[in-house]
């Protein structure tokens, strides 16, 4: 059975849709990663200030108020647990035989999903 405009339109719209959500996954995985690598990073030049401090005498400390603040949040394990949990990819896409609730008839068009 053929496809009318008004079904044609929506799956045209939903792939573009869909595809920008893949999009909006690959980055937040990426700034992921890098935010749980820069945050041990910021570990490392922790331990590494706290074991000057101790050699020299000195009191340094040993992170800024941002990563402090990350690690107390406990931002670095929750991020972590977040990416693990949540599924790789897009998934497979099912396109819904959706009714012609308008008889068939092009929607107007929109700038956000045209």
């Amino acid at each position: 059975m053929a496809l009318t405009v008004y079904q044609l339109q929506y799956k045209r719209r939903m792939k573009k849709a869909l595809a920008l959500r893949a999009r909006a996954d690959r980055r937040a995985r990426a700034l992921t990663a890098r935010l749980v690598a820069t945050l041990a990073d910021g570990t490392t030049a922790a331990a590494h200030i706290g074991r000057l401090n101790t050699l020299y005498g000195t009191v340094v400390s040993p992170r800024t108020d941002l990563l402090n603040g990350f690690s107390t949040a406990g931002t670095s394990a929750g991020l972590t647990s977040v990416a693990a949990a949540s599924l790789d990819g897009t998934p497979a896409v099912v396109y819904v035989n959706i009714a012609d609730g308008n008889g068939g008839a092009v929607l107007a068009g929109d700038a956000d999903l045209d």
